[in-house]
């Protein structure tokens, strides 16, 4: 038995050390899964372009790319805090969350973990000032590969779930608090090196839900998951 125990320590001890050795990329990362150094912060800004269904795009719909800010800040263990948020002015949505990190190996890695987040919109339809807002849960996780050692590939699932919403329009009011498991999302980002110690992010998200925040304006009548295709480009500082 205590030879037993002798050899898992061993092992263990082994397996430590061979995650500490594992070098980090040779570039800057956002959505790579990567540990990010204590007290480290970074950060990257671009754009994301979805594409609206046209079975449910009306006149009223915000077709306008949104701006990206996206923000990481290291903490002890491999777990760091990863702020977003997602401009259009009329609509916008915001999220905070954490991550874990783990290297497997000197080209594998992952992580885990969950995200929340408000959004809300300001619209003047036919009239009448209409706003909406909302709470969402994203729990998540994510696969990276190292293509080289300064080109990163990202395999990162998402669920998308309700947790309230509210909408008013004029001076009728709707209040929505069950929580929902909307859809899902899958996203593929490439990060690698751009110029000047910067680095460029550009990938596709792939949503299939039943709601998705930029159409709150739609007030769609109906409860059936849909496909949301969306670009991702940004520039890491």
């Amino acid at each position: 038995m205590k030879g037993l125990l002798i050899v898992v320590l061993l092992f263990l001890s082994l397996w430590v050390f061979a995650q500490d050795s594992i070098p980090p990329p040779a570039n800057k990362y956002i959505f790579f899964p990567y540990p990010i150094a204590k007290g480290t912060t970074r950060y990257s800004l671009g754009i994301t372009n979805t594409a609206m269904p046209q079975d449910i795009t009306e006149e009223v719909q915000v077709r306008a790319p949104a701006g990206d800010f996206h923000i990481l800040h290291g903490l002890p263990g491999g777990f760091y805090l990863d702020g977003r948020a997602s401009i259009q002015f009329i609509q916008n949505h915001f999220s905070l969350g954490f991550r874990w990190t783990h290297p497997i190996n000197d080209r594998f890695s992952f992580s885990l973990g969950d995200d929340f987040a408000f959004w809300h919109g300001s619209l003047t339809i036919a009239s009448f000032d209409t706003k909406a807002h909302g709470w969402m849960n994203y729990p998540n996780a994510s696969l990276g590969y190292r293509l080289d050692s300064d080109l990163l590939l990202t395999l990162k699932g998402e669920a998308l779930i309700n947790l309230s919403s509210q909408s008013k329009v004029g001076g009728i009011t709707v209040t929505d608090r069950a929580i929902k498991f909307n859809g899902w999302s899958a996203s593929l980002m490439v990060e690698q090196p751009f110029y000047h110690k910067r680095s460029l992010t550009v990938g596709v998200r792939a949503m299939y839900t039943n709601f998705f925040w930029q159409t709150w304006s739609l007030f769609e009548t109906y409860d059936r998951n849909i496909f949301f295709p969306e670009i991702v480009t940004g520039f890491i500082f």
